[in-house]
C-alpha cells in the first residue's frame, strides 16, 4: 500500500515542481531578452543620431569643404567613442550638365591632400539625367574603391535593377527621412571581411524651405551616410554572464549586397549571430526543440526597415543547478520515502553484505591509486627522491638512478655527499630546517656527478608526517637545470656584446655628424660668403636708375644666398651643435630650447644648475640628442603649449627633465594602432643606456609626459 500511493504521488509532486520552476525561467529569460532589445534599439538610435548632427552641419552654414566635414568626423572620434562605425560620407546630388564642372572642381580640391584628385571621375561611367556621387569619406584608407561611386547605379549591388536604386535615392531625398539598408552587405577592407549595414539620410541648402516633396527637391544637395560594422554594434549587448547561455541573431529584411564574391542564399538575410563573440560559450547549440530551448523573435527599426532580433537560450543553462535538480529531488526524495519504509528489514539484513562489499572494492581502490602514483614517479622525468629525518635516501625514481648511478648504489647513502662542496652547507641546512619545521623549501644547488660532470639542480623539498604528526620523512623533486643556465649565460653575454656595440654605434654616428658638419663649414661656407660678397660688389657697382631690373635680381640673389647660409648653420647645428662643444651642455640645451620655441610657437622654460665638468662628453651629447628626440616627439604628438627643460645635480647624480603640458599617451597602447609608434621611445632609451645612464618616462593620458634621463656621476661612460 506505501508503494501503491506513494510512486503516483511522488511523480505528480515532479511534474507540479517542474512546471514551476520552468515558468520562473522564462520569465527570466524574457526580462533579459528585454533588456538586451533595450541595449540593441538605444544603440541604433544613438548612432542614427550621428547621422542627424552631420545634417546639422549642412544646415547650419553655407556649403561644407572636405576639410570642414574631415575636421567635424575626426573631433567625434569615432574609432574611440562609436566603435561600430566603419566609415562616414556625404553623396552629392549632380544634374548631368554639372558633371564636367563638378568633377573637375573635386580634381582641384587640394583641401587636405596637396595633390588634389587628378583622377576622379564619377563612376560607372556613362550618361545619366543624374548622379548621386560618394564624394567625402572618413576614413579614405580602406574605402577608395566608393570614391567617386553613383548610388544611384552601383555596380557592387549585383542583380539589381538601375531604377530600383534610383527611387531609394529620389524617396530618401523626398520624405526627408533616415533610411537604411536592411540588407547585410558583405565588406572585405585590409583583408579582413565582416557584415555591414548601412543608413543615409538626406541634406539641404541651408535656408531654404522643406515643407512640401517640391521644395525639398529644390533644397536637396545630397546625402550623408554611415556604414556600421554589425559586430561592434552589437558586442556586449548581453553582459558576460548571460551571454554565456544566450544566442541571438539579426536578420535584415532582404538580399545580400555582397561586392566581394556571392554568397549561399541561406545566409543572404543573416546580419549578426552572437555566436562570432562566444568563444567556446554554452550559446553554441543547434537544437531548435521548444522541449529544451527557450526562443523569442522581436521586430526592431532602423531607418525605416524592421529588423528581426532571434534570442535562443537552452532551459538547461538558464535555470539554476539547484532549481533544475529541484523536481528530480522531489522525486527521489518522495520515491525514497516509499521504498524506506518498505525496505526497513531488508536493509538490515542486507547491510553486513553491502559492508563487506564497500571495503573489498576501497581495498581495491586504494591498491589502485598506489600502483598509479608508482607509475608516474618510475617514468616521471624530474628526479624523486624520499629521504629520512638524518638525509639517507629511502627511495630514488629510475630518473635519479640514470643521472646518480644504480638504484641499488643510490639508496641508503647520504643525499649530501653528491652536492658540490661549494653548495652542501646551503643544502643541508635547507633540509634540516625542513625537518625542524615541516615547511618545504625550494633550493638551486650543483651536483658534481661521479664522472667529474657538474649538473646545476633545482629542488622543492617537502615534509611527509607521520601518525603523530612528526616528520617522518622529506620528498624532494628535483629537475636538472643545465642547459637553461648555459642559455642564461649565453643570453647575458649577448646583451653585453648587444650593449658595446650599440655605444660604438652612437660613437661612429656623432663622428659622422661631426664631420659632416665640419666639411659644410670649411668647404660650403667659404664659398657662400664669397659668393654673397661677389654679387654685393656687383649690386653696388651698378647704378640702380640704369639697371634696376638686374640690381633687383642682385639683391633677391644675395637674399637667397644668406637664407642658404642660414639653412646650412641650423643643418650643422642638427649634426653638432658647437655649443656643446665650445660651452657645455647647459649652453647648448638653451640654445636648442630657444630655436623650438621660435621654430614651434611653443613656450619653453629652461632651467639649469651650474655645468658639471666630471660629467664625460658622451653623457652630454647622449642627453642632448635625447632632449632633441623628445622636443621632436613633443612637436608632432603632444598638442602642448608649454615645456619645462631643466638639467640638474641631485644626490650625485647629473639629471635631464623634459616636461610639457600635452595630451600624454598610455604607455602600454604604444604600437597598437601604428606599426611604427614607439620607435622614437626606443633611440632615447638606449642613448641613455649606451652610456650608463638611466631612462625613464612618467605620462598618463591627459597628463602630459615627462622624459627623465639620470646618470650617476663617477660612474663612467
Amino acid at each position: 500500500m506505501v508503494l501503491a500511493i506513494g510512486v503516483p504521488v511522488s511523480f505528480l509532486l515532479f511534474t507540479i515542481v517542474r512546471d514551476a520552476v520552468e515558468n520562473v525561467a522564462r520569465l527570466r529569460f524574457e526580462q533579459q531578452v528585454n533588456n538586451g532589445m533595450n541595449v540593441i534599439q538605444d544603440r541604433i538610435n544613438f548612432y542614427a543620431g550621428i547621422l542627424y548632427g552631420l545634417k546639422a552641419q549642412f544646415a547650419s552654414q553655407g556649403p561644407v569643404t572636405r576639410l570642414q566635414f574631415h575636421r567635424f568626423v575626426e573631433s567625434l572620434d569615432l574609432k574611440r567613442r562609436y566603435p561600430g562605425f566603419d566609415a562616414v560620407n556625404y553623396a552629392a546630388y549632380v544634374p548631368a550638365k554639372d558633371r564636367k564642372r563638378f568633377e573637375e572642381t573635386v580634381r582641384r580640391d587640394t583641401s587636405l591632400d596637396p595633390r588634389g584628385y587628378p583622377q576622379f571621375a564619377i563612376k560607372p561611367p556613362g550618361e545619366r539625367p543624374e548622379y548621386y556621387v560618394m564624394v567625402y569619406l572618413e576614413p579614405m584608407a580602406g574605402f577608395e574603391f566608393a570614391f567617386g561611386l553613383d548610388l544611384g547605379v552601383n555596380p557592387a549591388v549585383a542583380g539589381t535593377n538601375p531604377q530600383v536604386l534610383r527611387t531609394l535615392q529620389e524617396s530618401a531625398r523626398d520624405t526627408e527621412k533616415l533610411t537604411a539598408s536592411g540588407r547585410p552587405i558583405r565588406v572585405k577592407v585590409a583583408g579582413k571581411e565582416y557584415i555591414g549595414l548601412a543608413m543615409r539620410l538626406a541634406v539641404y541648402r541651408n535656408g531654404m524651405r522643406l515643407d512640401s516633396v517640391e521644395q525639398r527637391r529644390a533644397a536637396y544637395l545630397g546625402s550623408v551616410g554611415a556604414g556600421f560594422n554589425v559586430e561592434n554594434v552589437m558586442k556586449g549587448v548581453l553582459d558576460e554572464e548571460t551571454a554565456r547561455y544566450m544566442q541571438f541573431r539579426v536578420y535584415g529584411t532582404g538580399p545580400t549586397i555582397d561586392r566581394v564574391a556571392p554568397k549561399s542564399p541561406d545566409k543572404d538575410r543573416l546580419l549578426f549571430d552572437s555566436n562570432q563573440l562566444a568563444r567556446g560559450s554554452l550559446s553554441r547549440f543547434g537544437v531548435d526543440d521548444p522541449d529544451h530551448v527557450f526562443t523569442r523573435v522581436l521586430p526592431v527599426e532602423v531607418g525605416g526597415e524592421t529588423l528581426e532580433v532571434h534570442f535562443s537560450a537552452r532551459k538547461d543553462a538558464i535555470i539554476e543547478p539547484f532549481n533544475r535538480a529541484l523536481p528530480l529531488m522531489v522525486l527521489v526524495g518522495g520515491l525514497l520515502s516509499s521504498l524506506l519504509l518498505s525496505g526497513v528489514l531488508y536493509s538490515l539484513s542486507y547491510s553486513r553484505s553491502q559492508a563487506l562489499k564497500i571495503a573489498a572494492q576501497m581495498t581495491k581502490d586504494l591498491r589502485e591509486t598506489e600502483e598509479r602514483f608508482r607509475l608516474i614517479a618510475e617514468n616521471a622525468s624530474d628526479l624523486i627522491a624520499l629521504h629520512d629525518p638524518k638525509g639517507g635516501r629511502v627511495y630514488v625514481n629510475p630518473a635519479y638512478s640514470r643521472l646518480l648511478g644504480s638504484e641499488r648504489g643510490v639508496i641508503g647513502t647520504d643525499a649530501f655527499q653528491d652536492v658540490h662542496p661549494e653548495d652542501r652547507e646551503q643544502v643541508r641546512q635547507a633540509f634540516l630546517d625542513t625537518v625542524r619545521d615541516g615547511v618545504g623549501r625550494r633550493s638551486e644547488f650543483r651536483f658534481l656527478l661521479p664522472h667529474g660532470d657538474v649538473r646545476h639542480i633545482e629542488s622543492q623539498g617537502s615534509a611527509v608526517y607521520d601518525s603523530n604528526g612528526g616528520v617522518a620523512l622529506v620528498v624532494a623533486v628535483s629537475r636538472d637545470v643545465t642547459d637553461r643556465k648555459r642559455m642564461e649565460e649565453d643570453l647575458h653575454s649577448y646583451a653585453d656584446r648587444l650593449m658595446a656595440t650599440s655605444r660604438r654605434l652612437v660613437e661612429v654616428q656623432e663622428a659622422e655628424r661631426r664631420l659632416l658638419a665640419g666639411e659644410l663649414h670649411d668647404r660650403v661656407g667659404p664659398n657662400l660668403t664669397a659668393l654673397g660678397l661677389n654679387l654685393s660688389i656687383v649690386a653696388n657697382g651698378l647704378p640702380p636708375e640704369d639697371y634696376p631690373e638686374l640690381v633687383a635680381r642682385l639683391e633677391d640673389s644675395s637674399l637667397l644666398v644668406q637664407g642658404t647660409v642660414d639653412a646650412m648653420r641650423n643643418v650643422m647645428a642638427e649634426l653638432r651643435p658647437h655649443a656643446l662643444d665650445d660651452y657645455g651642455l647647459p649652453a647648448a640645451l638653451r640654445s636648442l630650447a630657444a630655436g623650438f620655441s621660435r621654430r614651434t610657437g611653443i613656450q619653453v622654460a629652461f632651467e639649469a644648475d651650474n655645468p658639471a665638468a666630471d660629467v664625460p662628453k658622451t653623457v652630454d651629447l647622449a642627453m642632448f640628442r635625447i632632449a632633441q628626440e623628445a622636443l621632436n616627439n613633443i612637436a608632432k604628438h603632444s598638442n602642448a603649449d608649454r615645456v619645462e627643460v631643466a638639467i640638474r645635480r641631485v644626490n650625485g647624480h647629473a639629471t635631464l627633465s623634459v616636461r610639457d603640458n600635452g595630451v600624454g599617451f598610455d604607455p602600454k597602447r604604444i604600437g597598437a594602432s601604428n606599426a611604427g609608434a614607439g620607435w622614437g621611445l626606443l633611440i632615447m632609451r638606449e642613448r641613455a643606456e649606451a652610456v650608463g645612464a638611466e631612462f625613464s618616462l612618467q605620462t598618463e593620458p591627459d597628463s602630459g609626459v615627462q622624459v627623465l634621463v639620470e646618470y650617476a656621476v663617477g660612474a663612467g661612460a
